[in-house]
C-alpha cells in the first residue's frame, strides 16, 4: 500500500472557509457534549532554537478518522503534518502535510466562531494584541462571520505592528497602532508568559485569548477573570496550561467556573457583563477539520 500525501497547495485548494467553519463547529460541540476522545496534549520544547512541537491525536464518534498532529513553531516559522488514520481499523489514511496551517486555520475559525457567539451585535470594533500569523488570521476569519469596521493593534515590535496594520488596510479595514487603547472585543494572540497590559483590556466586552496553549505561558491579567462569564474548549486543558487555570490558581475563580465553548455555540446562552473565552486547542477539532478535507481531496 502507498501512503497518500497531500502537499500544501492541495490542502489549500480544499479548505474552503465554510469547510473549516462546520467541521471546527461540530467538532466544539461534539467536544462539550462527550462524543470525542481527546488524549492529553505532548510538547516538546527546544529553548535552544526558540522552538516548541506540539503533539495533539483526537477523534470524533461515528466520524470516519482519528488524527495524529505534529505542529512546530521555530522562531517565527510554523511547520507541521497531520497523519489520518482510519478510525474502524488502524490503518493510515493519508498524510496532509500542511507545513502546519491547518492547525492555524482551525484555530483561527475556533477563535471566529466563539468570538462572535459571545461579543454583542453591532461591535465592529476590536483589539488583537499580537502582530503574528495568527493575529491577522483572527480578524479574517472572524470578518467572514461579522462586519469589522477597525481593528487597532498592539505589539512588543514597533515594525511588526505597523507590518500588521498594513496587512490590515489592504482588505479594506480601519487599522491602527493603539490595541492598548483597548476595545469592546480584544483577541489575544501571543507567547507571552507574563500577562499582557492590563490596560489592553479595561474596554473589553468580550476577550478570546488563543496564545496561552502549553505550560508556562499566560496572556490574560488573572483579576480580568473575576465576574467573567468563562468559556473553554476543554476544561481539563485550560485548567491545567490555559489562562483560565492562572486565574484559578490565582485564587480569582472556582475550578468549576467555565462552560464548554461548544455549548455556547450550541446554545448561545445569554451573558451580562465581561465574557471570556479560552482557547488551548483541541485534538479532536483536528481530526475533523483533516477528515473533512481529506473527504474533499479524494472525492
Amino acid at each position: 500500500m502507498t501512503l497518500p500525501v497531500f502537499a500544501l497547495d492541495h490542502i489549500t485548494q480544499a479548505a474552503k472557509p465554510a469547510v473549516v467553519f462546520e467541521a471546527v463547529r461540530s467538532a466544539l460541540i461534539a467536544h462539550a457534549e462527550g462524543r470525542t476522545s481527546v488524549p492529553a496534549p505532548m510538547v516538546l520544547e527546544f529553548p535552544q532554537y526558540a522552538g516548541d512541537t506540539h503533539v495533539k491525536a483526537g477523534h470524533v464518534a461515528g466520524t470516519p478518522y482519528f488524527v495524529v498532529k505534529v505542529a512546530s513553531t521555530f522562531g517565527s516559522v510554523n511547520n507541521g503534518l497531520m497523519l489520518v488514520v482510519d478510525a474502524t481499523n488502524g490503518q493510515p489514511a493519508a498524510v496532509l502535510a500542511d507545513e502546519g496551517k491547518l492547525t492555524a486555520w482551525r484555530t483561527a475559525a475556533a477563535g471566529a466562531l466563539i468570538t462572535d457567539a459571545m461579543t454583542p451585535v453591532g461591535v465592529d470594533e476590536v483589539a488583537v494584541l499580537g502582530t503574528g500569523e495568527q493575529a491577522l488570521l483572527q480578524v479574517l476569519w472572524l470578518r467572514e462571520l461579522r462586519p469589522l469596521r477597525r481593528v487597532k493593534v498592539w505589539g512588543r515590535r514597533p515594525e511588526a505592528v505597523e507590518r500588521l496594520c498594513e496587512q490590515l488596510r489592504a482588505v479594506g479595514l480601519q487599522a491602527t497602532p493603539d490595541g492598548l487603547t483597548g476595545a469592546p472585543c480584544v483577541i489575544t494572540t501571543t507567547a507571552a508568559r507574563e500577562p499582557l497590559p492590563l490596560e489592553a483590556f479595561q474596554r473589553a466586552v468580550h476577550i478570546t485569548a488563543v496564545g496561552t496553549d502549553m505550560p508556562g505561558k499566560g496572556e490574560l491579567p488573572p483579576e480580568m477573570f473575576a465576574g467573567a462569564f468563562v468559556a473553554t474548549d476543554d476544561h481539563a486543558q485550560c485548567l491545567h496550561h490555559g489562562d483560565f487555570g492562572n486565574a484559578v490558581r490565582a485564587g480569582v475563580l472556582k475550578g468549576d467556573a467555565d462552560v464548554p465553548v461548544g455549548g455556547v455555540l450550541r446554545d448561545r446562552p445569554p451573558s451580562t457583563g465581561r465574557s471570556i473565552a479560552d482557547l488551548t486547542g483541541v485534538g479532536a477539532v483536528d481530526a475533523a477539520v483533516a477528515g473533512a478535507i481529506l473527504a474533499q481531496l479524494v472525492r
